[in-house]
Parts: structure tokens; C-alpha cells; sequence
């Protein structure tokens, strides 16, 4: 019963280190149609980590795990992984970051090119005001 709870769990982690490659990958392409979908899935696969582990890690079992060679190691597989798992989603928030900072610093460029006090220089080097242009322009 206690081999197939950690091999379950350890599964589910596993399945976690997928969706966080994916959700890199999502992140690194800027293909944010899936993320939705993949940060819902990890949000619920994150909550049933944490319920099954809460099953598992019984004092009567813990002290189980420890006396038995193979639910050990299975125990260590289970840390090892999750590990490999919060270091992969730090540096997928450190990815959301950037492309926040990106994104941010687009938007305030974007909105003092469209400003009404933007400046532009002429073919002479002179400066003109955004607010000048688009005038004494004949079609």
C-alpha cells in the first residue's frame, strides 16, 4: 500500500516536471495560448502533490519509509525530483518576470510615441513635436 502511494506520488511529480518544461517552453516563445491551460493544470496536479503527501508523511509511516530499503529510495527519487521541480518553476518566474519587465517598458515606449508632447526630429535635425504631425499634409 505505502510502495504504491510513493510511487503514485512520485509519478505525479514527474508528471509536474513535464508541465514545467512545457510551461518554460510556453514562456520562452511567448506562445501564451496553452499557458492558461497549463498553469490550471499545474495549480490542480500541485494540489493533489500536496494531499497525497499530507496521506503519506504519517508518523507511523515516515518511520516505515525509514526502516525499508526500497520505500527509501523511492522516498529519495520523490525529494530528488522535487527538487529538479522548484528549481525549474523559479527560473520559469524569473522567465514571467522579464516578459513583464519587456512587456512594461513596450507599453511606456508605445505610449510616449503616441503622447502629445512625443518628439521627432525633421530632415534638417530640428525637433517637432508629436502634436505637429499629421498636419499640412496633403494626399
Amino acid at each position: 500500500m505505502l510502495t504504491q502511494q510513493l510511487s503514485q506520488l512520485l509519478e505525479s511529480i514527474q508528471v509536474l516536471q513535464k508541465l514545467l518544461e512545457e510551461e518554460k517552453q510556453c514562456l520562452k516563445e511567448k506562445s501564451f495560448e496553452n499557458l492558461n491551460t497549463l498553469l490550471f493544470n499545474k495549480q490542480k496536479l500541485l494540489q493533489k502533490i500536496n494531499s497525497d503527501n499530507k496521506n503519506i508523511s504519517t508518523k507511523d509511516n515516515l518511520t516505515i519509509i525509514e526502516q525499508d530499503k526500497i520505500l527509501s529510495t523511492l522516498k529519495q527519487n520523490i525529494v530528488n525530483d522535487l527538487t529538479e521541480c522548484q528549481k525549474n518553476n523559479e527560473i520559469n518566474g524569473r522567465l514571467i518576470e522579464m516578459s513583464m519587465k519587456s512587456n512594461k517598458h513596450l507599453v511606456q515606449l508605445l505610449t510616449q510615441a503616441k503622447g502629445k508632447n512625443s518628439i521627432t526630429y525633421d530632415q534638417k535635425g530640428l525637433l517637432n513635436s508629436g502634436s505637429l504631425l499629421g498636419k499640412n499634409i496633403e494626399a
